[in-house]
């Protein structure tokens, strides 16, 4: 075999091995030799398609676009384009055709075709033109929710800005701009740190909103709120909250800060409490007299009086004490609004405290047939209080328990050390809270809208003072309650 044959042969076995199709025909289009690729493509054998004109592989919809192509073809011009055709099984598949013609003398003589089948390459593309119309329709649904929740935050009045998980500014709303006077534009990408200096500018005790800041950064779950002061632009007084920010995974993206503007609602806490203080200030001296002439008469300093007499004086002295017990809890409130309850701290021994308010109360448990017990342990109850206020938590609690406990029923006070904490359980076998007023029990003026409940006097006063009480001592209280089968009020203070 001559090098040329030896070529040739090594020319064809190397068009029979493409993967694509390979068709040379004339310079008419009549087929003289097809590589084994074309029967796979198209599943025309090379008998059914050498010495046939090309026109048997075009689509059928397509004749009048193919004369075109050849034409041009014809006269030098390449063309390479895809379409939808047909398998000689009517399996459709999408064609890439390449046309070349080849130029001998300035006259074609033969035309090089090259087919492949891309359905795969075609599928896939229209797979992620589905994905990509997807995530346009997404994207654009985002972007609007994105501005509507913008637009919602801006006209909110509260300040926002949320911190990154690296302590940088990612976002504020229009309200932070106002109050803060600085442009958003100005501090986005900004670390806290670089913002002191303006934060020390703006606010009354800088030090404590920066060390809250801090504090929020670093501990996971550290949410809060607090009452600070703006000097600067305009003096004002503003609620201060922290939470995390979680995203749909729930992993944490930052920290947001949000401020509220409390001046008009903490001047009308303020004037309402003078108010309330100076009203019960002026009621305190004439009820104290009033309570203390019928004293004096119904103990027969005035003269006799009949039974008659007696009964109508006890009963407007029962209601003069309710008043004056009013005007005393309403004082009280007002002093721990303004903070002027100051604690007259000294050590003491909680359970001679608890012991003597028993004692004080002896006489209205009796009324009842009450079973009072108090549990003391041996180890030391010692606490750093102040002796009236703390007589004053514990008579609360018992005299409730008192009020709310059927006749004959059982009242337990039990002291116990727990790690460096007093604890104080008040048991009763009363009629219990339902869930709705475990929750609103520590507000003030709550009364419960159950029936028995509401036959007892009250104005829903004793368990707000009693909390502010405890927490002045740094202690804290809860409760635990079944409708029905009592509540148990239980209270930590620090030993001293």
């Amino acid at each position: 075999m001559s090098l040329k044959e030896e070529l040739s042969k090594l020319h064809t076995l190397a068009l029979q091995a493409l993967r694509n199709g390979v068709i040379i025909s004339d310079s008419e289009g009549k087929i003289l030799w097809v590589n084994r690729a074309v029967n796979r493509i198209t599943g025309y054998n090379a008998s059914e398609l050498v010495g046939s004109a090309f026109e048997v592989l075009e689509p059928e919809d397509m004749k009048t676009q193919f004369t075109e192509i050849w034409q041009k073809a014809r006269k030098g011009t390449p063309w390479t384009g895809e379409y939808l055709i047909k398998r000689k099984d009517d399996q459709a598949y999408y064609e890439e055709l390449t046309i070349n013609p080849i130029n001998e003398g300035g006259k074609v003589t033969y035309f090089i075709v090259i087919k492949r089948d891309v359905s795969e390459r075609k599928n896939i593309e229209e797979n992620l033109k589905v994905v990509l119309q997807n995530l346009e329709n997404q994207y654009t649904v985002a972007e609007r929710a994105r501005g509507e929740t913008a637009a919602i935050l801006d006209a909110t009045t509260e300040v926002m800005l949320l911190f990154s998980l690296d302590d940088r500014l990612s976002w504020v709303n229009r309200r932070f701009e106002e109050v803060f006077v600085l442009r958003g534009e100005d501090v986005l990408g900004h670390t806290f740190t670089e913002l002191l200096d303006h934060f020390r500018k703006v606010f009354n005790d800088p030090q404590g909103i920066i060390d809250r800041f801090n504090q929020a950064f670093r501990e996971d779950n550290y949410d809060y709120s607090e009452f600070v002061i703006q000097n600067w632009p305009i003096k004002r007084d503003l609620e201060i909250h922290s939470s995390q920010v979680l995203d749909t995974t729930g992993s944490m993206i930052g920290t947001l800060f949000a401020f509220r503007d409390v001046t008009k609602e903490r001047e009308v806490e303020r004037l309402k409490s003078e108010f309330i203080s100076l009203v019960s200030h002026e009621l305190r001296t004439p009820l104290s007299s009033v309570s203390g002439y019928m004293d004096m008469i119904l103990d027969g300093d005035a003269g006799d009086i009949n039974e008659e007499q007696k009964d109508y004086l006890g009963v407007a002295k029962r209601n003069v004490d309710k008043l004056t017990k009013l005007v005393t809890d309403l004082l009280t409130v007002s002093r721990i609004e303004a903070g002027a309850i100051k604690l007259n701290l000294e050590p003491l021994n909680l359970a001679d405290v608890i012991r003597d308010t028993v004692e004080n109360l002896r006489p209205q448990f009796n009324l009842k047939n009450q079973h009072v017990t108090l549990e003391t342990p041996n180890e030391d109850t010692s606490v750093n209080g102040d002796a009236e206020r703390l007589g004053q938590v514990f008579t609360n609690l018992l005299s409730n328990a008192q009020k709310y406990t059927p006749n004959e029923g059982y009242i337990t006070v039990k002291l116990g050390v727990e790690e460096h904490m007093i604890r104080v359980d008040v048991k009763d076998t009363g009629i219990g809270l339902t869930k709705e007023d475990l929750q609103k029990l520590f507000t003030k003026f709550f009364r419960s809208r159950d029936s028995e409940a509401q036959q007892i006097t009250g104005v829903g006063l004793g368990l707000w003072i009693t909390r502010s009480l405890v927490e002045m001592h740094g202690g804290e209280i809860s409760v635990t309650s079944e409708y029905g089968k009592g509540s148990t009020f239980t209270v930590f203070l620090p030993l001293q």
